[in-house]
């Protein structure tokens, strides 16, 4: 069982979705989440997960604090258990279609849902059973 991994590709402000979370930003993430964004950036070459640190407007593509209105109720993001990479080279939707015909290459091992339909990825690792179900397509 994994219980701390530090990124190598991405800052805290990459991350979280303003200056506030600096100190605590690696305890609000599953490991799992984090060692999928490395393994995605290295074969995709991702752009960014937030960008608000450049002065983009993009804050809640990592994690989501509980009062957080973007996204459901009960979002993975708010468990630190979703991301929605986006990517400089190549389409989200080729992305997604590599991650649903190999589930168990390593960039996307520990991937167990998907949202369709959107111009970014959106990845979680939320409790589910990938092995008996393949990965959970959700739509928005």
């Amino acid at each position: 069982m994994l219980y701390y991994y530090v990124p190598v590709y991405f800052k805290w402000f990459e991350l979280v979705p303003g200056p506030e979370y600096e100190r605590d930003w690696l305890g609000l993430f599953d490991p799992r989440v984090l060692i999928t964004l490395d393994r995605l950036h290295k074969k995709y070459d991702t752009t960014y997960v937030n960008n608000w640190y450049w002065g983009g407007d993009n804050h809640f593509g990592g994690w989501r604090p509980g009062d957080c209105e973007i996204g459901a109720k009960f979002s993975q993001h708010k468990f630190g258990r979703a991301a929605d990479p986006k990517f400089k080279n190549v389409a989200a939707e080729e992305i997604r279609q590599d991650i649903l015909k190999h589930p168990y290459d390593p960039a996307n091992e520990f991937i167990t849902c998907i949202e369709a339909d959107v111009n970014w990825l959106h990845f979680s690792v939320q409790n589910y059973d990938k092995s008996e179900k393949g990965i959970l397509v959700i739509h928005p």
